[in-house]
């Protein structure tokens, strides 16, 4: 890599590496998944294998975690500065020379501190009741999470883009991706207003499109895996909401046709499952490849051929392909951009109020920022504290270019 150019500051030094990648093809190996056996229930079985490797990052861990009842203090802290400038840093023009157009200045470096090494939620919500639990929140509680997510300088980008490495949020910002597990009718409902269907303002999608009208830089994002049948729980509205969803900016993926354990099926029964919904759903969303699969009790097999099966396979002459696959999870994901992430194994977050479940990774963030993925504001480029070059995946190495820089004080005497 060569350093492009030096930016001046008044306190700082921002040094860029900006190297412009050769194209190299790289075979990405998929690890065997070692979650596969947990579960969408908080039951006994799945979530002892989350405790046992919650217990490798955390002495926080309690056996009496087993129910996922554990309650977590909700309340909110003050939020995390959003900085959108470098106010009080005079950068005079003989100070800095021109910027090359999508780079960062050594101000904004300073003001942002981007790092796209950083963890990424992938929160896991399943529908909207009545009260709150380990998979359900309350209409009011889902309002209260986008406007947390939002004030703390979270940002929505969906699930595709999010593997495929094209994060567009603004500079200063993180990235966070929202899924909706088993087409539940409190995802998506259409309630009728003077002999008209509406959204109805109490369903997910409609509490997001609310938030969105508030908030316009809160894309309408997020990602929906259905099963068969009547997705979404309205019959005689089932083409109408998928196109909607794909229409408004959100994705559809796969859940399954029957919501089957995988391990439980043989090959063709994997096939047929996960081939059937694929089927029907593409033929009802027009022009639209399913792509994602969030895996039925966060189950996997352990076989390599039956494993390989439910990245792709063929049922009844379509073929499907999942580029992303879901698991249960229970803690934050490594940037897309880290050799270690594995789009096939993707951890989430569960949305309840528990240990160890999104309230406790939200107060992590709140003392602990520099863990995040904080965006320069460019999908072209990764942008990260210098150092850390050899933690890139190689296949991002292709089209992208690499920024990384430091921030250190003139002298001594600044520091004082």
């Amino acid at each position: 890599m060569q350093t492009k150019r030096m930016l001046m500051v008044a306190a700082v030094s921002a040094t860029l590496i900006l190297s412009a990648c050769t194209a190299q093809s790289s075979n990405i190996e998929k690890k065997q998944q070692e979650e596969s056996t947990q579960t969408e229930t908080v039951q006994t079985e799945a979530v002892q294998d989350v405790e046992e490797t919650a217990a490798q990052d955390s002495d926080q861990v309690q056996e009496g975690e087993e129910t996922g009842q554990v309650e977590a203090n909700s309340e909110t802290d003050e939020t995390v500065n959003e900085t959108g400038s470098a106010e009080g840093d005079e950068v005079s023009t003989s100070e800095i020379e021109q910027v090359e157009p999508g780079l960062l200045t050594s101000a904004e470096l300073e003001a942002y501190k981007p790092n796209e090494l950083g963890e990424v939620m992938v929160v896991m919500y399943h529908g909207l009741g009545s009260k709150n639990s380990a998979y359900v929140r309350t209409p009011e509680s889902f309002r209260a999470d986008l406007n947390t997510y939002y004030e703390m300088g979270f940002r929505p980008v969906n699930l595709s883009d999010y593997v495929a490495g094209n994060i567009d949020v603004p500079a200063g910002y993180t990235p966070i991706v929202l899924t909706f597990d088993d087409g539940n009718k409190s995802n998506f409902n259409l309630i009728e207003v003077d002999n008209e269907q509406v959204i109805d303002p109490n369903c997910a999608v409609g509490i997001i499109q609310a938030f969105n009208k508030q908030h316009p830089d809160w894309a309408l994002k997020g990602s929906f895996f259905v099963n068969g049948g009547i997705p979404f729980g309205q019959k005689d509205w089932v083409d109408y909401k998928l196109n909607w969803l794909v229409e408004n900016g959100f994705e559809v993926g796969n859940h399954s046709y029957g919501h089957e354990d995988l391990t439980e099926l043989d090959a063709g029964g994997i096939q047929k499952t996960l081939g059937r919904n694929v089927k029907e759903l593409e033929e009802r969303i027009t022009d639209y490849k399913i792509k994602t699969l969030a895996l039925p009790f966060g189950k996997r097999p352990k076989e390599q051929s039956l494993y390989n099966l439910v990245t792709s396979g063929t049922y009844e002459g379509t073929r499907y392909e999942h580029e992303a696959i879901l698991l249960v999870g229970w803690k934050p994901e490594v940037s897309v951009y880290d050799k270690s992430f594995d789009p096939l194994a993707i951890m989430r977050v569960q949305s309840g109020d528990g240990d160890f479940q999104m309230i406790h990774w939200l107060d992590d963030y709140r003392k602990h920022p520099d863990k995040r993925f904080i965006s320069d504001g460019n999908p072209n480029t990764i942008t990260i504290p210098a150092g850390r070059a050899e933690d890139i995946k190689e296949a991002f190495t292709v089209d992208k270019n690499l920024v990384e820089y430091t921030i250190e004080p003139l002298d001594d005497t600044l520091e004082n």
